[in-house]
């Protein structure tokens, strides 16, 4: 995967949080900031009034958005059902010794326009984003027309049986000319993790209805059971490289978001040993990332990835910012690592084929300056986070102070 992906993540700052402010149930994001955030913005904080600007004018057109069902593609699985999500393997191409082409063969880093053929990774991807877009506007507004529409897409992706998605990803990442099932494509869908957030949200709206909820945690519950019991699932938990970590981000969000806090605890302890110990060298560097062709994005995606899961941690009491072997491999030596390349202090001597960004790694950054307190991190984000510091939307996500440029 080498589009750049959503930058929803948690920042944990210390807000005093009002007695009356509307609480969601959140686990990527702070509750408790988002709270603050929204009291200020209801007293008519002026810092805020930009980003809000943003949000509402983002929201506007997440309005307008058609609402595309899955079952809306004309290109099929393998099963036949429109129902089931299906995508192809972005990073394989036809076999040129093969006068079909097939099977496809992989060229790491080289993406085949050919995916866009089948469409519902994006049209999975748009929904999330849409839903979260609409159910941020709505708690930053009141405006509940922002849930009502949000809902509808709830309703149409997870709810109807006409038109929604299968909870498995059976059919996702396939290969061309191969028939096998592959795990790897469970990746599609980690911003799944932000999507539970979302719902959290519109769960104070009366737009989302009781019967809503239980269908839509129903719906969670059975793909998070395939998630745990498939084939498919226990490949990517066996991953040992980004696959694996968001396959842990995406499925402990989801057990914490069908209360199943003790799935989440064990994978969030796991990772310990499993993810961090295994993918940091006590140097900081991530030897199954480093032997991409896209090194150094896949070094700060898997990183990326364990910030996340630190965020879903804590509410198992796990700290996994703190843990450290006794080797010394961490998740701040993974960052360490990685920023003074960004800083062209080093230069990076690893396959990159495509230029570097650093907004993952500065995101990284700006979370560790808050788990430890370091001023160094936050400055760091401050230079190379590439959104705008007076109208971002983190502005309001994570309390992150506005800086008018």
């Amino acid at each position: 995967m080498t589009a750049r992906p959503m930058f929803f993540l948690l920042i944990t700052f210390f807000i005093a949080v009002p007695a009356d402010a509307q609480k969601p149930r959140t686990f990527v994001l702070n509750a408790d900031t988002l709270a603050a955030v929204q009291e200020r913005v209801f007293r008519g904080d002026k810092a805020y009034a930009p980003a809000l600007k943003r949000l509402t004018k983002d929201a506007g057109k997440a309005m307008e958005q058609e609402i595309v069902a899955i079952t809306s593609k004309t290109v099929l699985p393998p099963s036949g059902d429109a129902h089931d999500y299906y995508s192809l393997s972005r990073y394989w191409w036809p076999d040129p010794s093969k006068p079909d082409g097939l099977p496809y063969i992989r060229r790491d880093g080289d993406v085949n326009p050919e995916i866009e053929k089948v469409t519902d990774h994006v049209t999975l991807n748009q929904f999330i984003k849409t839903v979260h877009t609409l159910a941020l506007a709505y708690y930053y507004t009141g405006n509940e027309q922002y849930a009502e529409r949000a809902a509808l897409w709830l309703r149409t992706w997870l709810v109807d049986p006409a038109t929604r998605m299968s909870p498995h990803l059976r059919y996702a990442q396939m290969v061309m000319g191969r028939k096998e099932e592959r795990g790897t494509g469970i990746l599609d869908a980690r911003e799944f993790s932000q999507l539970v957030d979302a719902i959290g949200i519109l769960r104070l709206s009366r737009s989302l209805t009781p019967a809503d909820n239980e269908a839509v945690t129903a719906w969670f519950k059975q793909y998070l059971r395939w998630l745990l019991e498939s084939p498919n699932g226990w490949h990517e938990r066996g991953a040992r490289n980004n696959h694996g970590s968001w396959w842990d981000v995406q499925t402990t969000a989801i057990a914490l978001f069908v209360g199943d806090k003790a799935t989440a605890a064990m994978i969030c302890d796991s990772a310990k040993v499993k993810r961090i110990g295994y993918q940091f060298q006590p140097d900081g560097s991530q030897p199954e990332e480093l032997v991409r062709t896209l090194s150094y994005h896949y070094c700060q995606f898997n990183l990326f990835a364990l910030t996340r899961l630190a965020d879903l941690a804590r509410h198992t009491g796990v700290d996994l910012w703190g843990y450290t072997t006794a080797d010394g491999r961490s998740m701040r030596g993974g960052l360490d690592y990685l920023i003074p390349y960004a800083k062209k202090e080093k230069k990076w001597e690893h396959v990159q084929i495509k230029e570097m960004d650093f907004d993952m790694v500065s995101f990284s950054a700006l979370k560790a300056s808050a788990r430890f307190g370091d001023t160094a991190y936050r400055a760091f984000f401050e230079q190379y986070y590439s959104g705008n510091r007076e109208t971002d939307r983190i502005i309001l996500m994570y309390g992150v102070p506005p800086v008018r440029r």
